[in-house]
């Protein structure tokens, strides 16, 4: 059994600053530090001046599954994000955790983040609950992947459109979405 690791925030330097109504924060990270539950290993992730797409997930959440598919695609067509996945659940052990990332083959880092340090800092409310971090710290947005609790059924697909944006260097037109999902337990 793997034993019980803290996840540490590392190098990351968490503030909130009241900014308008579109973005209530900015995180500045440089770094995650944790348990990575589909190598099995303690690791140090780089944000290497890359946008973040942190990405809060529930092992016991059929919304988050059904994402899975969807997000994979998502993170091999956006190479020059860095896409990191949270696990935040405090209900669930880890081993059971890493089996079940493990099955399906997600093909970004997901940290444990049984304390819920990450859901508390971003004030994630559901999974899956998606939001994309300049290098600077300004979460560019926040919401809901698709306008479904099933991608298959999506008629939006508000992270795509918002990576899009920022790839061509426009500003998100729409920051803020609505997140469908499990609640992240507190």
């Amino acid at each position: 059994m793997v034993s019980k690791v803290k996840l540490f925030f590392g190098v990351i330097i968490i503030h909130f600053l009241l900014m308008n109504q579109a973005l209530a924060k900015e995180i500045k990270i440089s770094e995650f530090t944790g348990f990575n539950l589909l190598s099995g290993n303690e690791e140090a992730i780089s944000l290497e001046n890359k946008h973040l797409v942190a990405l809060f997930l529930n092992r016991s959440c059929p919304c988050s599954q059904a994402h899975f598919d969807h997000l994979n695609k998502l993170s091999k067509k956006y190479k020059n994000f860095l896409f990191v996945g949270l696990h935040s659940n405090k209900n669930t052990n880890q081993q059971m955790a890493m089996s079940y990332f493990q099955k399906f083959k997600v093909n970004f880092p997901i940290f444990e983040d049984k304390s819920l340090q990450f859901a508390n800092a971003f004030n994630a409310l559901k999974t899956p609950h998606v939001f994309v971090v300049s290098p600077e710290g300004k979460i560019e947005y926040q919401g809901g992947a698709t306008d479904s609790r099933n991608p298959k059924r999506a008629r939006q697909f508000y992270l795509q459109k918002a990576l899009e944006e920022i790839s061509q260097g426009k500003s998100v037109s729409n920051p803020i979405t609505k997140t469908l999902g499990c609640y992240i337990q507190r």
